[in-house]
């Protein structure tokens, strides 16, 4: 029952856009206390109902569904892994600078192309969206993200796309004037600061230490 595992700590959601923050499941990705919280489909549906991508009603279901048939648990995990790996190494290119371009596009086409096949147009007034049924099929769990990650790959917001300058998640500065540098001021912001306060005091230390004769 690994594959059913749930999640050992809580993940705080700060990407701003659903794909971005599927990419940032990872814990310190670089550091000692990596953490991956969706290494498990326990921690995949209990990410995905606090993202909002699925109920809590269907992620339960879903759970049945994972516990009952387990071989494709284990192949939803995969492409979940393999679906994020598309994302961040899409979207972190383009954060770093580069253009949208037709390579962008390749890893991520045959996820959405799936997606958009089984989606739904649910319409209100002159306005219309995709929606995904209410399915107790697994995959239905990647669909949201892949048109999520389409959705800012062909879109206005793509721009906006940055990488921490602490650390490698991802996330959509919405601020006015596009000069927001952390995922999170609360956790790499204040790191950044408070690291950039010890430097500066070890600094005047060293300038106001008396000169050895």
């Amino acid at each position: 029952m690994e594959t059913l595992r749930e999640p050992a700590r809580p993940l705080s959601i700060v990407g701003g856009q659903l794909a971005l923050d599927f990419a940032d499941t990872v814990d310190d990705p670089e550091g000692p206390l990596r953490f991956d919280h969706i290494g498990t489909l326990a921690g995949l549906l209990s990410w995905s109902a606090q993202a909002g991508s699925v109920t809590p009603d269907q992620a339960r279901r879903l759970e049945r569904t994972a516990r009952s048939q387990l071989e494709v648990a284990r192949a939803t995990l995969t492409e979940a892994h393999r679906l994020r790996q598309a994302v961040l190494e899409v979207f972190t290119e383009i954060a770093a600078g580069a253009d949208p371009a037709p390579r962008h596009w390749r890893p991520l086409q045959p996820w959405v192309t799936k997606a958009m096949s089984q989606a739904e147009l649910v319409t209100e007034g002159d306005t219309g969206q995709l929606v995904w049924p209410d399915s107790d099929r697994l995959e239905v769990l990647l669909h949201p993200i892949a048109y999520a990650a389409f959705q800012l790959l062909t879109g206005p917001d793509l721009g906006r796309v940055k990488r921490c300058a602490d650390c490698p998640w991802l996330f959509l500065d919405q601020s006015k004037n596009h000069s927001r540098r952390w995922c999170t001021m609360d956790i790499c912001g204040r790191d950044h600061k408070k690291a950039l306060y010890v430097a500066r005091r070890a600094e005047r230390r060293r300038a106001g230490a008396p000169r050895e004769s």
